[in-house]
């Protein structure tokens, strides 16, 4: 499809008018549709009502949000260390399993996980916390959208970087606690 067939099924308009606007009246919108967008995007926003690199965006920057408040909420129920910890137990499940998330073998790992969840300090504490912690983790775990879980396996670097960078709202979301609370439920 050209860019005038394009346009011209885009805005509904004729092809006189198409070069009326963009020759004679030198409307900004072509050049912002010009500079954002390519003719197959355009075509394939005409055919679906979409256009799929958009909504990847928007899909990614909702999972990140969800993995970040899955992180914060691990480390609310346990600690900073045992949280970090469940990262890479994620990460490596994960791998172990061909890139995909079994919970299965996920909630296998987290009760096997005394020295890797763990550490040796933690292993003296008693006994029923441990338990209650390793529970409240999966808990949560089974809370979580299978995607959620994915991402947070495939970008464990990432959002540790971001949880640690400043955050820059001074009071704490009455959310992140209410989140918190659905782990101790069940």
């Amino acid at each position: 499809m050209t860019r005038e067939k394009i346009m011209t099924e885009l805005f509904e308009f004729s092809s006189p008018t198409y070069y009326k606007w963009t020759k004679q009246d030198k409307r900004k919108i072509f050049d912002l549709l010009n500079y954002a967008f390519t003719n197959n995007e355009l075509e394939e926003f005409i055919k679906t009502g979409k256009i799929n690199k958009i909504e990847e965006l928007g899909n990614q920057a909702q999972l990140f949000e969800l993995a970040i408040r899955f992180y914060k909420t691990s480390r609310h129920i346990t600690n900073f260390k045992i949280a970090k910890n469940l990262l890479y137990l994620l990460e490596r499940s994960y791998e172990q399993n061909n890139n995909s998330v079994v919970i299965e073998k996920i909630a296998e790992a987290i009760y096997k996980s005394d020295r890797e969840l763990f550490e040796k300090n933690d292993s003296n504490k008693n006994f029923e916390i441990i338990t209650s912690m390793k529970l409240a983790l999966l808990n949560l775990i089974q809370k979580q959208d299978i995607f959620v879980l994915e991402y947070i396996c495939k970008n464990r670097k990432e959002l540790e970087k971001s949880s640690l960078r400043k955050s820059t709202t001074k009071y704490i979301n009455k959310i992140d606690f209410s989140y918190a609370n659905l782990a101790y439920r069940a």
